[in-house]
């Protein structure tokens, strides 16, 4: 009864070591660890559900915590929740923060986390991503989820990637490129420079093969 007294965001009354003073104190002990990642978790449950103005303050608080979190899976939990309400104030700017994160698996999280949400300044965050991250993963990641972002800079861009003497490159472009145009050539380049290129070209019919992974889902 008390549940159901309280409402749904009876859980988040168990969230507050993430803003007391112990996690500081005990931020690399095993059991505090495991809790505080249970907890960003159930943040990320909980965000879309809130009231307006709890979810603007979990915002602050997880935006807040990712600038001085010392462990890279936390950060990444805090991406992932950030990720289920990026249309919000402030989440965007705290995740995009993190585009330059010194830990791979954190900066490949930002990049899947920005395919969906487009203003122009998670455009440039993954241009930048795409083009010059440290690591290959994250670059080719970043150039899949340009897909949505619209624009000349990254039509020209994705063109470019067609050029490389690489397939894991020209693959990534041939997936953003589908999102970007709604057209479909597969993996086939010629076909995606001679559309871009201004050609009147048609997509060829899938093979056995493609057709069976076409019902596969898309993995982020």
């Amino acid at each position: 009864m008390v549940g159901c007294v309280d409402g749904p965001l009876y859980e988040l009354k168990k969230l507050n070591p993430i803003i007391q003073k112990q996690w500081q104190e005990d931020r690399e002990r095993g059991p505090v660890y495991s809790q505080r990642v249970d907890e960003m978790r159930l943040v990320a449950k909980q965000l879309p559900t809130m009231e307006p103005q709890e979810r603007a303050n979990w915002i602050t608080t997880v935006g807040t915590l990712l600038k001085t979190e010392t462990s890279p899976e936390l950060r990444r939990e805090g991406v992932i929740a950030l990720t289920r309400v990026l249309n919000e104030p402030g989440a965007s700017e705290a995740v995009m923060k993190l585009s330059q994160d010194k830990n791979e698996k954190v900066r490949l999280e930002v990049s899947k986390s920005l395919r969906a949400h487009v203003t122009p300044e998670t455009t440039q965050t993954l241009l930048a991503m795409a083009s010059s991250d440290a690591s290959e993963h994250v670059r080719l990641s970043a150039i899949r989820s340009l897909g949505p972002h619209k624009s000349d800079d990254v039509k020209q861009f994705l063109a470019k990637q067609l050029n490389k003497n690489s397939p894991a490159y020209q693959e990534s472009a041939s997936v953003a490129l589908r999102d970007f145009t709604g057209k479909d050539f597969r993996g086939d380049v010629s076909l995606w420079k001679r559309y871009l290129n201004g050609e009147s070209v048609e997509p060829k019919e899938p093979t056995f093969y493609e057709a069976i992974q076409s019902y596969i889902p898309f993995q982020r």
